[in-house]
């Protein structure tokens, strides 16, 4: 298996098929109906802890409930505590059942609706009786929101509008998402007695960032059976089509499954078919003619002879190339470097040291920043900033120069703690519309890190955006940008915004761009390709506000390898040392 290639060998199927993410669910789906009921925002913050603390829970949570350890868990309450074992035991929760009574299920979709939020939800419910983007779309194309209170025309338009995006962005599965569906299907039909091997292709394997459906190649020694197995899985809502030796599914959340099955002799060559690009299949092609072969969707032929390709290194290797990373496979240049042995030595997970863009319950984080410690302790991390919101963003409980003085005392504390790892004090600053920062100099300079981030004027033209994030790019104490382009995968297109010229700005005062890798990937691959030609520095971290969300990174480094990235380019990949010498860097900013 290459360094950062998605798969799910060596996973014991019973720990991904455990039940921690059905029970965390189970707790966001409370949270959200409460949003909706207008409850207090302690009740609902505490069903959210619940679903955080159950989601990056280590162990299966059914083993916890039977040894008696759950009330152990940090996050979990004795009212929570009951409902996971209510779950466990009988595949429901009462209290979430009486709230889908009062409430339909359908209201959870319209919250996916970009700006709009829980009390708007609740409103069209109670007033319009609307339950469902359906009749949302329906509702204001027959003008049956006018009049409503907070509903004028402006913000009717905006609503179409952002329908119009969430239909945009919900035909193709984020790549998180798409992740997770392709690994349990894998692990189940892995599992059963007709699978020898089953394998991620297409361009969830190349790790684009959304995919538009889920692409498996397997082999055994019945293909047929194979096919039946697959079909009838558990997670399959349909059947789409079906064959000897292929079959296409719809399974949750509406994603299509392609399955194919290859000879063991051949199954490299399918593998390589199956996994893409387009592009980079059609030159494949033409240099397997230059050497007298012939690539089928079955397998390498010189003539009429089929070629043993069982791994997919064979084909590089009938073609007289070094191996190319699913990665790279986009013809952007990989079929030159490899003939040419320049082939980029790819950013590996392990090659990350530290995070430097997390948040606490000081601002909207859901842990402590001990207990954020101790999970990087966990994962063998050198260092990690904590970096909360400024007070320009106070739906987040933003820290203004005073708490910010506050925070520090308690990072000493828990840095004598952990004597072996180095945490930074930071901060995520607002970029204000005007382009200077949310916190006075005063305070930017005492800290170790400073964070620039959009939050607010999406709206802006381009020109406007730009020399609003480039004047904030030359402030001294910026280090990184975070989330360049603004954009939420599945939610929220970027913002209009050059980022060449971003690019050029962070060039000439040496400031690391920002591979968020939550549910944005931002910069994308394109963009943080234009980066590392150009020199800049990339930052790669979750962006988490719990524990749960630090295996994300893996994500960022996927972004980056698309992005033809090593170790060098990555800015948390250095030591501490460097890490810190970096931040005192003389060309510029301190």
């Amino acid at each position: 298996m290459n360094p950062g290639e998605l798969s799910v060998r060596g996973a014991s199927p019973h720990t991904l098929a455990m039940q921690n993410f059905a029970v965390a669910q189970m707790f966001d789906d409370i949270a959200d109906y409460l949003e909706i009921a207008g409850e207090n925002s302690f009740k609902i913050r505490a069903y959210r802890r619940a679903a955080e603390a159950i989601a990056a829970y280590s162990e299966p949570i059914e083993d916890a409930a039977e040894n008696g350890t759950l009330r152990e868990i940090e996050g979990l309450g004795e009212a929570t505590t009951a409902k996971v074992q209510e779950f466990l035991a009988t595949g429901k929760v009462r209290y979430l059942e009486r709230l889908r009574e009062e409430y339909p299920h359908s209201l959870l979709e319209l919250l996916k609706v970009p700006n709009l939020g829980p009390k708007k939800v609740a409103q069209l419910y109670r007033e319009r009786n609307i339950t469902s983007v359906e009749q949302l779309i329906s509702a204001i194309e027959q003008g049956q929101l006018t009049g409503l209170s907070g509903f004028g025309p402006k913000t009717i338009e905006n609503l179409r509008q952002s329908i119009e995006r969430l239909a945009q962005m919900t035909t193709r599965l984020p790549i998180g998402e798409a992740l997770q569906v392709a690994k349990n299907i894998v692990t189940a039909l892995a599992a059963t007695p007709a699978a020898e091997r089953v394998e991620i292709a297409g361009s969830l394997r190349r790790g684009c960032d959304t995919v538009g459906n889920i692409n498996l190649v397997t082999t055994g020694r019945n293909a047929s059976a194979l096919v039946q197995a697959f079909v009838k899985l558990p997670q399959v809502l349909s059947v789409l089509e079906q064959g000897e030796q292929k079959a296409t599914v719809c399974v949750r959340p509406g994603i299509e499954v392609h399955l194919t099955c290859a000879s063991p002799q051949n199954f490299g060559a399918v593998w390589f078919q199956a996994t893409g690009s387009v592009e980079h299949l059609a030159t494949a092609r033409q240099k397997a003619e230059s050497h007298g072969l012939r690539l089928q969707a079955d397998g390498l032929y010189r003539g009429d002879k089929s070629l043993a390709a069982a791994e997919e290194k064979d084909i590089y290797a009938a073609l007289e190339l070094p191996y190319i990373l699913p990665e790279l496979r986009e013809n952007r240049g990989e079929w030159e470097a490899a003939e040419a042995g320049a082939l980029p030595p790819l950013v590996e997970v392990a090659d990350i040291r530290g995070d430097l863009h997390t948040h606490s319950t000081w601002s909207d984080g859901s842990v402590t920043i001990r207990q954020m410690a101790q999970a990087m302790h966990e994962r063998g991390y050198s260092y990690f900033a904590v970096t909360d919101h400024s007070k320009a963003l106070a739906m987040t409980n933003g820290l203004n120069a005073t708490r910010l003085r506050d925070q520090a005392k308690e990072i000493a504390e828990v840095q004598a703690e952990f004597p072996g790892l180095k945490i930074l004090r930071g901060v995520e600053c607002d970029i204000l519309r005007d382009g200077t920062l949310d916190l006075d100099d005063e305070i930017l300079h005492e800290l170790d890190i400073v964070i620039g981030s959009v939050h607010s004027g999406f709206k802006f033209d381009e020109a406007t955006q730009t020399a609003r994030m480039i004047k904030a790019i030359e402030h001294p104490a910026v280090d990184i940008v975070a989330h360049p382009t603004g954009r939420i995968l599945g939610g929220r297109p970027g913002y209009a915004v050059n980022v060449d010229a971003l690019i050029e700005a962070a060039h000439d005062t040496h400031t690391a761009l920002e591979i968020n890798s939550s549910e944005r990937l931002d910069l994308n691959d394109i963009h943080a390709r234009t980066a590392r030609d150009a020199g800049v520095l990339l930052s790669i971290d979750s962006d988490a506000h719990s524990p749960r969300m630090l295996p994300n990174v893996a994500l960022g480094v996927l972004t980056a390898r698309r992005a033809w990235c090593a170790k060098a380019n990555i800015l948390n990949t250095k030591t501490t040392d460097e890490l810190l010498q970096w931040l005192h860097r003389p060309q510029a900013k301190k």
